[in-house]
């Protein structure tokens, strides 16, 4: 594939609940409204983006996905409260022998700014050992 596409588009504002909630899961130990720096993922499952949703639109075989990467640059920071606008594109898929490798980059806008931008990389195996 060449060029960019987006996969999927959502907003949602940070609440405290659910931040506190990853905060208990993730052994968060600091108070405050702070949201822990990988929280974004979890924003993402809980605003519509699932690994269901996620691998209809890049026609992947959820049982073959694998998890290769994942990197977050901080550009401003995020609270609770903030209304975040998150835009899932996929940047390249290029396959590889029995694999397919697909680029995901997450842009994630508060008050018409990138504040925060995540690039992961997703891993289909396919070949004899297909599920």
């Amino acid at each position: 594939m060449k060029g960019k596409r987006e996969l999927y588009r959502y907003k949602t504002v940070i609440k405290k609940h659910h931040v506190e909630a990853f905060k208990q899961a993730a052994f968060w130990m600091e108070e405050g409204e702070e949201v822990p720096p990988t929280y974004m993922a979890a924003l993402d499952f809980q605003s519509g983006m699932t690994f269901q949703t996620l691998t209809e639109q890049l026609e992947f075989d959820p049982a073959c996905v694998l998890h290769g990467s994942q990197s977050y640059e901080y550009i401003k920071p995020v609270a609770v409260g903030d209304e975040i606008e998150a835009i899932v594109i996929v940047t390249g898929i290029s396959p590889k022998r029995n694999l397919t490798f697909a680029k995901i980059e997450t842009t994630y806008i508060k008050n018409g700014e990138s504040a925060i931008r995540s690039k992961s990389v997703l891993i289909e195996r396919k070949g004899d050992s297909h599920v």
